[in-house]
């Protein structure tokens, strides 16, 4: 048998696709974590993968293979990973068994192997592909294939937490990672913040939440959204005065994952800028993927705080 048919002839799952497909890099809605042909990370957060596995999700997996060493994949399979472990900070699936194939080069054909032989195989979150025929055949060792870990996870509609970052940038929950590929995805993003505090006896609080008009993914390490404009409103803390107040008066935001909320009134009639709030606020940062971290409660203790490196700029009221 010709040499890469003995290596393919394992590999050719019943989602293969034909070689010019296989060039581009796999990719899927919830996709978590992907490597590229030499094992180095291309996409996504192995943290977010291993996350998702142990809260239990089912995972899909995706990968090819570079007969040539050109750059290039030759063949690609999909399958469900059946069977997950996390060790020492990777990930590893086995394969499901199936009837051994192999592709047949320049005959845009996959032929059953005969007499009959299954394959198991296991993938790692480093690339590596291992792999058993039952017939005692042997198997290339130490194989590095481009690997895509996908969730499976039922999607569309759901609204989850993703990162949380607090008031001074920290992150507090969730992966910042997984926030940039869901706004590179073209995901929507929703944005919740508030606070809480007590005042004469009582626990007084707010929570926000909203959708950015414009976001930004900044030197890969941030992101910042500037907010929609309305019309202000009257007080914010206490819903027997949260009315509108001046109609000519708007009120927009700007926020980043460093904890900054940049907030303005303008009257858009003359232009003026009636006031201006520099604040640092603990945000929750939402799309509609599957779940990557508990929903919190918005209303914390120094939610949101003045800003007093920017003190100077606030304008009162």
């Amino acid at each position: 048998m010709r040499p890469y048919i003995v290596i393919a002839t394992f590999l050719c799952l019943a989602s293969s696709v034909t070689a010019s497909a296989a060039q581009e890099t796999l990719s899927c809605p919830g996709l978590l974590y992907a490597t590229d042909f030499g094992g180095s990370p291309s996409a996504g957060s192995k943290d977010a993968l291993m996350a998702a596995v142990e809260r239990g999700e089912p995972i899909r997996v995706g990968w090819r293979i570079d007969f040539d060493d050109d750059g290039d994949g030759d063949l690609a399979h999909w399958a469900d990973a059946s069977f997950l472990s996390v060790w020492e900070g990777d990930v590893f699936t086995q394969i499901d068994a199936v009837h051994a194939q192999s592709p047949q080069r320049g005959e845009n054909a996959i032929a059953l192997r005969e007499p009959y032989a299954e394959w198991r195989g296991s993938l790692s979150s480093s690339g590596t592909l291992d792999g058993a025929f039952s017939n005692g055949e042997d198997f290339p060792n130490d194989l590095t294939v481009a690997v895509t870990w996908c969730s499976a996870a039922p999607r569309g509609g759901d609204w989850t937490p993703l990162y949380r970052n607090g008031t001074s940038g920290e992150t507090l929950a969730g992966s910042k990672d997984a926030l940039f590929a869901a706004i590179r995805a073209g995901l929507p993003i929703r944005i919740g913040w508030g606070f809480s505090a007590e005042r004469n006896g009582e626990t007084l609080s707010v929570e926000h939440a909203i959708s950015p008009v414009f976001i930004s993914i900044v030197n890969g390490n941030d992101v910042a959204a500037q907010l929609p404009e309305h019309i202000a409103q009257r007080g914010y803390i206490d819903v027997d005065v949260a009315l509108f107040d001046d109609p000519a008066v708007m009120w927009r935001g700007l926020m980043t994952t460093k904890g900054v909320f940049d907030a303005v009134w303008v009257n858009r009639a003359t232009g003026e800028e009636v006031r201006r709030y520099p604040q640092r606020a603990a945000l929750t940062w939402y799309a509609p993927v599957s779940p990557s971290l508990a929903t919190p409660t918005l209303a914390v203790p120094d939610g949101v705080t003045t800003d007093e490196a920017r003190a100077s700029e606030r304008t009162p009221r």
